[in-house]
């Protein structure tokens, strides 16, 4: 998708720069020098935080989907009918992260899958003391669950580090005037040069599509932790 958009704008920047009549105006090296500075050290900046954001919310999302693979394990020391349980439980979960192709799906809307699973616990604890696996396997549950609850902390905090609407102001501002700036370097009619011209400006906006996709944690093709949601009900299918 990314490259259609691209090729469009490189078509269009390209046809424009072609027709534009030369202007006679002096200085607007200086407004292109400045843009283009100002524009590297901002772009960069947010490009290099997101990622980092990317790449956290993405290990984030494997220890919350490590943690939630060894539960279901665990359970099947408890008995086969908590282990059926358990995993209509975790199974709902997921399926509902791929069919809405969202990764934040259970932190923007109200879930109930560690509560579930409390539940489940309660329900199969009894009062007595456990053999000694059921008792480990119990409390490797209860353990998990509590990292859960931190896991979770830390990726709605990740979910919320987004770019400002301010700070895309400023990102936008910068990329219009390096885009004025660059028309008004003399090319009537010079195919090469409306063609280096072209390039240039296609890579300004193609940064603003990264960081927009980086904003998005839509970098990589697919939704974020998707692979990895499979891998679970794969599990569950006995595929794995």
């Amino acid at each position: 998708m990314r490259k259609t958009i691209l090729l469009i704008v490189f078509l269009i920047l390209g046809f424009l720069f072609y027709l534009l009549p030369d202007f006679d105006l002096e200085y607007y090296q200086v407004f292109l020098t400045i843009a283009s500075f100002l524009f590297a050290i901002f772009a960069g900046f947010y490009i290099s935080r997101q990622g980092t954001r990317y790449s956290n919310i993405r290990d984030q999302i494997t220890k919350f989907d490590g943690e939630m693979s060894a539960i279901f394990r665990q359970f099947g020391h408890l008995s086969i009918t908590s282990q059926k349980q358990v995993k209509k439980i975790i199974s709902k979960h997921y399926n509902k992260i791929l069919k809405e192709k969202s990764w934040d799906y259970h932190f923007i809307n109200k879930s109930t899958t560690i509560t579930d699973i409390h539940n489940l616990v309660h329900k199969y604890a009894p009062n007595k003391p456990l053999p000694s696996l059921k008792h480990l396997a119990l409390q490797r549950v209860l353990t998990a669950l509590e990292n859960l609850q931190v896991i979770r902390k830390n990726m709605i905090a990740l979910h919320q580090e987004r770019i400002p609407p301010f700070q895309w102001v400023v990102i936008i501002l910068l990329s219009l005037i390096l885009l004025i700036s660059l028309s008004l370097i003399p090319s009537q009619y010079n195919f090469s040069l409306d063609i280096l011209k072209s390039f240039f400006g296609t890579i300004v906006i193609g940064v603003i599509i990264l960081l927009y996709e980086f904003d998005n944690l839509r970098f990589f093709e697919g939704t974020i932790g998707q692979s990895s949601a499979e891998d679970i009900l794969e599990i569950f299918k006995g595929k794995k």
